[in-house]
């Protein structure tokens, strides 16, 4: 049995120094110091043995376990520590986490809000769900009206509106525009007011490079005694040079809009382009960017202002052209494919 003890432990040192690894030496470690494993078996048997054997069997043998215990663990806090020595080196500087980004719509309607405050324009927001009275009808938009079919509605299906809208049973829709956001802000103020509301609008159409189906919008609202065109259009050319920190060439042309009266568009020249035609521009050279006009009598009324004694301008810009003007995207479709390789640029 003594020698049988000695040649155990000459085999579990020899495979101990040549251990790579912690799975390694824990498998040792059931082989050679397991209830099953021989050693263990063989110490049990020292009780059998002759007194004179016993006393150094028993001696040597509680000897080797213990060796053989000591030697593992401490192979296995060597290889531990090389293993942490090789991942982290605490003399090395912290990687860099990277952080999130602000999306350059994020950004840009930021810088609309900021422009318009010093402006003196209150920045107002509302609900992306909406009723028919104040998405059409109180816009001078009836729901027989033929410019009804100019805007393509995403509808709610089932949906309802509550009595907590004052309108239980109308149908609940998307809206296509900021405008109620106005609408609504007007039972609670009187005028002079200067008011944006930016915010996201949905029209069920055809994407493309510059159109899609989900937008961020700008709408202005100004109300006052002696409000003229002139007002508008300088209110416009002073917010456009403010966006760009230059002058901006732009066109005034008339358009028509049931809820102003005269109505007008306004397009700037395409600065990605220079005017020569591009994807963005349909290669016409120039981008219709906010339409606009004097605010329709019938919908000052619908305010409760007296379009008598008052009178107002209005306009929507689409957030999402200025965005591309202003960092030269070409795709507006970018802006909602999720991809961060977009996003990180900003």
């Amino acid at each position: 049995m003594i020698e049988r003890l000695k040649n155990i432990k000459e085999e579990v040192l020899d495979k101990i120094d040549q251990a790579t690894s912690v799975d390694g030496l824990n498998g040792l470690r059931v082989r050679y110091l397991g209830r099953k494993s021989e050693l263990m078996v063989l110490l049990r048997k020292v009780k059998s043995l002759p007194e004179e054997q016993r006393k150094e069997a028993g001696k040597l043998g509680n000897d080797i376990r213990k060796n053989i215990e000591d030697l593992i663990n401490e192979k296995v806090r060597s290889l531990a520590v090389g293993v942490r020595d090789h991942v982290i080196d605490e003399t090395l500087p912290g990687k860099k986490i990277q952080a999130g980004k602000h999306h350059p719509l994020t950004l840009f309607i930021r810088k609309i809000k900021d422009i318009f405050d010093g402006m003196g324009f209150e920045v107002i927001d509302g609900m992306e769900v909406e009723i028919a009275k104040y998405n059409f009808d109180l816009l001078n938009i009836p729901r027989d009206h033929p410019a009804r079919d100019h805007w393509d509605t995403y509808y709610v299906t089932g949906g309802r509106s509550t009595a907590k809208t004052k309108e239980p049973g109308e149908q609940l829709l998307l809206r296509t525009h900021t405008s109620p956001v106005q609408l609504r802000s007007m039972l609670q103020r009187k005028p002079p007011v200067r008011l944006i509301a930016p915010g996201r609008t949905f029209r069920h159409e055809a994407t493309d490079a510059s159109h899609e189906s989900q937008f961020y919008q700008c709408e202005g609202l100004v109300i006052d005694e002696g409000i003229k065109v002139t007002d508008l259009i300088g209110t416009l050319k002073e917010f456009l040079k403010n966006i760009f920190n230059e002058e901006i060439k732009i066109r005034v042309r008339p358009e028509y809009y049931p809820f102003v009266e005269p109505g007008m568009d306004i397009d700037i020249m395409c600065v990605l382009c220079g005017g020569k035609g591009c994807s963005v521009c349909s290669q016409r050279g120039w981008l219709e960017m906010l339409g606009s006009g004097m605010v329709h009598p019938t919908v000052l009324k619908n305010m409760n202002v007296d379009p008598k004694k008052y009178s107002g301008f209005a306009f929507g810009l689409g957030i999402d052209r200025l965005m591309m003007f202003y960092y030269g995207v070409k795709d507006v479709r970018l802006s909602y494919s999720g991809d961060l390789r977009f996003v990180n640029q900003f």
